[in-house]
């Protein structure tokens, strides 16, 4: 699925924008004081303002993993993955409700289906990546709603690019991402992340237990 914008305003909330500005004009005209029209430019502005999106350059990294949403970084520490069943680095992104509109992916990779574990909090709010070489990586909102929709809203077995649009955070308010146990993670708490620009963590290869302790 291909997402992209207008005047860096997300399509989704053209919807919205173009029947608040009608409904302005049209109590404008039918009506002697201004207030109609202020309200309705208010709202527009709101919404552009929270659906905004721009362009980011993507590092070349090939095994890192890129920040999917503009935020700040509140989580970081080993835990066990329920979605997959195995030890992992848990890092939670509270999200920046004025950032970026569309959520990046991480990584390249295939989008894979996930059951839902037992224990396993928003799973139908959870995208898992597999890359090509055989990491996994889950992406869940913990807090706040997608509104029916996965992180990565595309079909299971689709690719997804490293650092392109896969989804809308909506009324996301955190984002958490499982990686591998043995990754280096590159971010620190309380860090302020900027989304398919900065880069999480990076994918080691036959590498021992690395220190993610805050």
């Amino acid at each position: 699925m291909k997402y992209s914008t207008f005047l860096h305003v997300a399509r989704e909330a053209w919807v919205l924008l173009m029947p608040l500005a009608l409904i302005g004009v049209l109590l404008s005209m039918s009506m002697t004081s201004a207030w109609p029209w202020v309200v309705a430019g208010g709202l527009c502005a709101l919404v552009a303002l929270l659906s905004r999106d721009t362009d980011r350059i993507v590092p070349p990294q090939a095994l890192g993993l890129v920040v999917p949403v503009d935020g700040t970084i509140v989580h970081r520490r080993e835990c066990h993955d329920p979605y997959l069943d195995r030890a992992a680095i848990r890092l939670s992104i509270r999200i920046n409700r004025y950032g970026v509109y569309y959520l990046r992916a991480p990584c390249e990779g295939t989008l894979m289906e996930i059951k839902t574990p037992r224990g396993a909090h928003h799973a139908e709010q959870a995208s898992w990546i597999r890359t090509d070489e055989f990491d996994d990586i889950v992406m869940v909102v913990s807090e706040g709603s997608l509104l029916g929709q996965r992180p990565c809203n595309a079909g299971f077995g689709q690719r997804v690019g490293q650092g392109r649009r896969c989804g809308m955070r909506r009324l996301a308010r955190r984002l958490d991402l499982y990686v591998p146990v043995n990754s280096r993670i590159d971010v620190k708490l309380q860090q302020k992340v900027r989304a398919g620009s900065d880069v999480l963590a990076t994918m080691v290869h036959n590498a021992s237990n690395l220190d993610v302790s805050s």
